[in-house]
């Protein structure tokens, strides 16, 4: 059996995570969604929102289509980078 771990990291307040997943989700997971990174098979995954994001959360709160258009005009960025493992154990077989 093969087990696979995935380590999840966030880069900003946990406080303001916390309080928006209680209060107003779609706020929480947009503020997740453009400040957080992911390790999955060696290699680690680090998501970023090129634009302001309290502006993107304001429009998620207020109005959620405008939300996405600046998520459209500004963009993602999605950087990835090769973890080098120096354990044998982790090499594949």
């Amino acid at each position: 059996m093969k087990k696979t771990n995935v380590q999840f990291q966030y880069h900003y307040s946990y406080f303001w995570l916390i309080f928006w997943a209680i209060f107003f989700f779609p706020i929480a997971f947009v503020l997740l969604l453009t400040g957080a990174s992911f390790t999955y098979s060696n290699s680690t995954y680090s998501i970023t929102y090129n634009g302001s994001r309290f502006w993107l959360a304001f429009w998620t709160l207020f109005f959620f289509p405008i939300a996405f258009i600046l998520l459209f005009l500004n963009g993602f960025s999605l950087d990835v980078e090769e973890n080098r493992c120096y354990d044998c154990s982790c090499e594949p077989k």
